[in-house]
């Protein structure tokens, strides 16, 4: 049974069980009262026939005529008086019933010198009933009446046969006007359970659209948050998986260069004749690229190491970093530009006496990172042809920012041959390549930016990079003084 169904029968049920009820105690009441009044008309009807038929008692007896028969006469005369309404009489003398002649006992006990009066019977049979003594008299005489209370039971009859129609023409309105409420109350449910089907069916795009602000909006925004939710997440697993599949292709093909050179320069030494000079640059070859693959499991190995390991963290003082950078690159720079000329330039501001919360060792790798990346930048600028470039410049931007006391920046800019602006959303991704074309002879091994990235954001920094093809690049990091 679906809910609307349940909701339905539950809220009629309930709904036409009260209303009957509420309906049937008013007639009730109603018809409580008109007993109460047949009572009291009752009492004032037996004590006129009771002091009627006491007062020709006595004169009978006065007049020394009062005798069983003549007693017995006069209750067949007063019956007959009242032979439209039904009238029943009982006359008992000394406890002895004189009329009618069948003989009886006394129904009711009666108090001496009081009289009982009530009405019984079933509803739509209901009748009076009084007995009283008669006062007055020689003997003991005792009356009794019985008639039945036609006008309470016609009431009754109607009041029920009213009852009935009102309690079904109740129940017919709130079967239909019930229906229609419920049509419209749970039409956005409707509308949710479609959107859930939706969903379940890998529709996450469709949005519920309910106005007002009950509890079936809100759970129309939830839902919408939840669908939301689901298809970033799962957009982000399909990043994820794409990136864990490029990188498996890129560290395949990384690795397929260095290896097919290895084993092609040792198959050659050990086949062919050759003079021990060429043999020594054979064996230059394969160290050359044993070294690349090295380093690459080096930087992949970082990588692994910065996701799962936990780093220490300290202060330490900006300037003597500073110097400790401009040193290692100074020594490091003609290993990377040979016969090119590439100016570093270094300026810095409100770093001396300052203190930068994080891993040294980490920070230094980054920084060398983004240096030694603009350093081959330039190399590969002449390569380009970029003749409306003059001279190749690095320039090493570091300050403390004096609007916000706790804030630092790093700033590689190159000039460089430049990428593309849509190139820079990918080039953190381990292996990736501007140009898939391009060799690494001249360059690294794709992971350097991938070990910026994830030192940034292990010091929960942010790195940004400009870049324009041609005109250089630029990449700005910021980081923080301290732990707050």
């Amino acid at each position: 049974m679906k809910l609307w169904q349940k909701i339905y029968l539950v809220v009629l049920t309930v709904a036409v069980l009260f209303s009957n009820i509420g309906i049937y105690a008013v007639f009730q009441l109603t018809y409580q009262k008109g007993i109460d009044t047949e009572q009291r008309r009752s009492e004032v009807d037996y004590g006129i026939l009771c002091r009627s038929v006491q007062e020709k008692m006595q004169a009978m007896e006065r007049q020394e005529r009062l005798t069983e028969e003549a007693a017995a006469d006069l209750m067949a005369i007063c019956e007959s008086d009242y032979k439209k309404r039904s009238l029943a009489i009982k006359l008992w003398k000394n406890k002895k019933q004189i009329y009618p002649e069948s003989g009886g006992e006394i129904p009711y006990a009666v108090e001496e010198g009081h009289a009982r009066i009530e009405i019984s019977g079933k509803k739509q049979q209901k009748k009076l009933i009084a007995a009283g003594e008669l006062t007055g008299l020689s003997d003991s005489y005792l009356l009794y009446i019985e008639y039945p209370l036609e006008e309470l039971n016609t009431t009754w009859g109607q009041l029920n046969r009213i009852y009935i129609f009102i309690s079904l023409g109740i129940s017919v309105v709130l079967t239909i006007v019930l229906s229609v409420f419920l049509a419209f109350l749970l039409r956005p449910l409707k509308t949710l359970t479609e959107q859930v089907t939706d969903i379940r069916q890998g529709n996450y795009e469709s949005r519920v659209q309910i106005g007002g602000h009950d509890e079936l909006a809100g759970l129309g925004e939830n839902i919408n948050v939840m669908a939301e939710t689901i298809a970033d997440n799962i957009n982000r697993l399909n990043e994820d998986n794409r990136k864990k599949e490029q990188l498996v292709d890129n560290l395949a093909h990384e690795m397929k260069s260095p290896l097919t050179s290895i084993y092609g320069f040792a198959e050659y030494l050990m086949k062919g004749r050759i003079d021990p000079e060429e043999a020594l640059e054979c064996y230059s070859f394969i160290m050359e690229e044993s070294q690349r693959m090295k380093e690459m499991c080096y930087a992949l190995m970082d990588l692994s190491e910065m996701r799962h390991k936990e780093i220490e963290f300290e202060k330490f003082p900006a300037d003597n970093f500073v110097c400790q950078m401009r040193e290692m690159t100074e020594r490091r720079q003609p290993s990377l530009t040979g016969q090119d000329a590439v100016e570093i330039a270094w300026e810095c501001k409100n770093v001396l006496g300052a203190e930068l919360y994080g891993n040294e060792d980490l920070l230094g790798m980054l920084v060398w990172n983004l240096v030694s990346n603009a350093i081959h930048a330039c190399c590969q600028r002449d390569r380009e042809n970029l003749s409306s470039l003059t001279g190749s410049d690095v320039t090493v931007y570091m300050e403390k920012l004096s609007d916000d006391g706790h804030a630092f920046f790093i700033k590689v800019n190159d000039r460089g041959i430049g990428m593309p602006e849509e190139e820079t959303l990918h080039i953190t991704e381990p292996f990736y390549r501007v140009d898939k074309g391009r060799s690494r002879e001249r360059g690294g091994n794709g992971l350097g930016l991938a070990l910026c990235q994830q030192i940034v954001l292990l010091h929960q920094g942010r790195m940004v990079v400009q870049s324009e093809k041609g005109c250089g690049t630029e990449i700005t990091v910021f980081l923080w003084e301290n732990e707050t």
